[in-house]
């Protein structure tokens, strides 16, 4: 993942310091890589409106992700990319 002067402006604005210095880019690197076996694209989109489920160890990432998928249904990539706050499912347990 690469992060531009854009991305990082965005995190900034969004999260506070002490949240962001918790990133971990080996376990982050680790989650894009499920997200994108799981045909999400729009993975940086979600990293940077919700950074602290991307601080989750990759195994709670892929539970809670798990768990989004079978709430959304088959068409959770494409329902997930047209309303990104549904992403919030994943704090529900």
């Amino acid at each position: 993942m690469n992060l531009d002067e854009i991305d990082i402006k965005i995190l900034k604005e969004n999260f506070d310091e002490e949240l962001i210095n918790q990133i971990d880019l080996d376990n982050i690197s680790k989650i894009f890589k499920y997200l994108e076996n799981n045909g999400i694209y729009y993975a940086k989109d979600l990293f940077l409106i919700s950074l602290d489920l991307f601080l989750c160890s990759i195994d709670e990432f892929i539970k809670k992700f798990e768990n989004l998928k079978s709430k959304l249904g088959n068409e959770f990539v494409d329902k997930l990319g047209e309303d990104l706050s549904l992403i919030e499912i994943m704090y529900e347990d």
